[in-house]
């Protein structure tokens, strides 16, 4: 499994082609393998590239907008072979879909079904990101169980470690429900309902990323939607991740 960054953690710096250069350069210095694009680029497909090969972090997986992701589907595929990625996500369900009512979640269920099955022509697929909502009941049903069960096998999903604590759910029966559908993982720590670096909350992190490894996840990126400081959040999180790496090395070779 590779570790890496949600680069949405240092959206503040991503305003133009030296901006990306400093995220590049100081992701790869945490020791990223990997790195996640997110929403609107004001740089060139092409230049993301070129600082992917120089700094080599591949893209694991995208979050796109929606509206695209929809209307300018086959401008997102040209995007992505380029960025040489072949994963895109949905960063949240569109509100029109969160009505409560089972036949607009099956709207978006018939989307991510639709697109899966474009994309499959392309060698490409789309996977869901979580947040709270979906741990809520329609009909006496949690959606996201639902989504799970009524989406086309090639739908994959990124469960995100925080939004499934914070709904009182247990992160190791979700990595274990979604085994073989889960290419990249988010993690962010979890203490009294507010976001933390990854080792500053409660979250038991070398268990999780155990199930995870077994469960077949490829990429686990460290995602943090607020910091008074982003980077210092995401380089702890990546040292915590080493930590665990390197002690489960030492204990493997021993």
């Amino acid at each position: 499994m590779k570790y890496g960054v949600q680069l949405f953690s240092l959206r503040k710096y991503l305003k133009d082609e030296k901006g990306y250069e400093q995220v590049f350069r100081c992701t790869k210095e945490t020791g990223a393998q990997v790195v996640q694009l997110s929403g609107g680029k004001p740089v060139a497909p092409e230049y993301i590239r070129s600082l992917s090969d120089k700094y080599d972090l591949s893209v694991c997986i995208t979050h796109d907008n929606f509206d695209r992701l929809e209307n300018d589907l086959d401008a997102l595929i040209a995007e992505h072979k380029i960025y040489g990625c072949n994963r895109m996500g949905v960063g949240m369900m569109p509100k029109k879909f969160r009505t409560g009512k089972l036949e607009d979640l099956d709207k978006f269920i018939s989307f991510l079904n639709s697109t899966a099955q474009k994309l499959a022509g392309e060698d490409m697929t789309i996977a869901y990101h979580n947040h709270w909502f979906e741990f809520d009941e329609i009909d006496g049903k949690i959606i996201y169980d639902y989504i799970i069960e009524h989406t086309d096998p090639r739908v994959e999903f990124i469960p995100d470690t925080y939004w499934i604590r914070f709904a009182g759910k247990d992160i190791e029966e979700y990595l274990e429900k979604l085994k073989g559908r889960v290419n990249t993982l988010h993690l962010k720590d979890y203490k009294n309902k507010i976001f933390r670096a990854v080792g500053k909350g409660t979250l038991d992190f070398k268990s999780i990323l155990e199930t995870a490894e077994k469960c077949g996840v490829q990429n686990a990126v460290v995602e943090i939607d607020f910091s008074p400081n982003p980077y210092k959040s995401v380089e702890f999180s990546m040292n915590t991740l080493k930590r665990i790496a390197n002690a489960d090395a030492v204990r493997v070779a021993v």
